[in-house]
């Protein structure tokens, strides 16, 4: 009877035992579980950041040496959710008509400049004063290292179903950008981001301007040119007139997956970049520069093309500035990444760099 009980113990020991081991090490089903979401929700994120690709429609010549590039992480700065609140009582296309411009940027001082020595990419006005945000590499040349001084600002109606080109509105002066380049063909820890520049609207643009007989587009209305009076408005000292601006969505707070909209003057089909276009995308992940887990350079997938540089990222449900577009990703996902430095980092860059306070 003892080794009749002793059997007996033994294998209901073996059943427990293996009940246990099946409950708990089974494969996922087939209808999805716990266990299987658990499997993709720890999965390593790898993507390659390619090599950058400028979006003025300037050449740039590469540099040799590799730059090791690094991994972009999910955005991982995470608050409590907050109510979405419009930044403007302005429509999303009063809002991208008046702000969002094309900029030209050359030496047309120079008798012998052409059409080739002229950057273009877009800008985007940020207050009533008439400052414009956009990148560094249009207003200069790191081949020649030269500033681009002479700026000019274009615009055409959003939206331009008739593909009118743009007209020409103003001159625009550099108020500061940063003195020394920061970024190279790819990012690298040392190399990071600081594409970013101020103008400001100063004038309208002269009839004998060079630009106008390498260009020829046509001029603005005379009411586009009262808001540059000194008296703020008419000559006469009529109604107070400010420059209409794209306000900055401070609230917004960025996670994977968030639907953005990007805006910027990108060349068509037919290489022709004569209005404002908006691409829709999800927001990838975050470029973490120095380590703060923060969102400071966003990776969106974008369709965005050559001319979006210095343009926007919009939030749609706020109708506000989050990013200010820099390059786009080239190789095997060539234009698929739109690359913007998010808001946070860039008024902390600004700040340090220019001494200008993003509001």
């Amino acid at each position: 009877m003892t080794k009749i009980f002793k059997f007996i113990i033994l294998f209901a020991i073996l059943i427990f035992v293996a009940v246990f081991v099946y409950s708990n090490f089974r494969p996922p089903s087939e209808n999805g579980g716990a266990n299987s979401e658990l499997v993709i929700s720890t999965s390593t994120l790898n993507f390659p950041v390619f090599p950058k690709v400028p979006t003025t429609s300037e050449n740039i010549i590469r540099t040799e040496n590799a730059v090791e590039a690094i991994k972009p992480k999910p955005v991982s700065y995470t608050v409590p959710p907050a109510a979405v609140k419009e930044v403007s009582s302005k429509s999303f296309q009063e809002l991208i008509n008046s702000s969002v411009v094309q900029l030209y940027c050359g030496y047309f001082n120079d008798k012998e400049t052409t059409f080739s020595d002229i950057s273009r990419g877009t800008g985007i006005i940020i207050d009533e004063k008439g400052e414009i945000l956009t990148n560094r590499h249009i207003i200069y040349d790191e081949n020649s290292k030269k500033i681009r001084s002479d700026c000019f600002v274009l615009k055409s109606p959003f939206p331009n179903e008739k593909s009118l080109d743009p007209n020409f509105y103003y001159a625009a002066e550099i108020v500061n950008y940063p003195a020394i380049e920061k970024f190279n063909d790819s990012f690298s820890k040392d190399k990071y981001y600081n594409d970013f520049t101020v103008l400001k609207i100063i004038s309208k643009p002269s009839n004998e301007s060079k630009i106008n007989l390498l260009l020829g587009f046509d001029y603005a209305s005379l009411e586009d040119y009262s808001v540059l009076s000194p008296y703020g408005g008419s000559p006469e000292g009529g109604e107070t007139s400010t420059f209409n601006f794209l306000p900055i969505d401070w609230n917004y707070k960025p996670k994977d997956g968030d639907i953005l909209i990007t805006l910027g003057y990108g060349v068509d089909a037919s290489h022709n970049a004569n209005k404002i276009t908006s691409t829709v995308g999800k927001l990838f992940g975050n470029i973490d520069i120095n380590g703060s887990l923060k969102p400071q350079i966003l990776l969106v997938e974008s369709n965005a093309t050559a001319g979006f540089s210095g343009g926007a990222l919009i939030n749609p449900q706020s109708n506000g500035l989050i990013g200010l577009i820099s390059w786009i990703t080239s190789g095997d996902e060539a234009g698929k990444y739109t690359v913007a430095i998010f808001r946070d980092f860039l008024k902390t860059l600004m700040l340090q760099d220019l001494n200008f306070e993003l509001k």
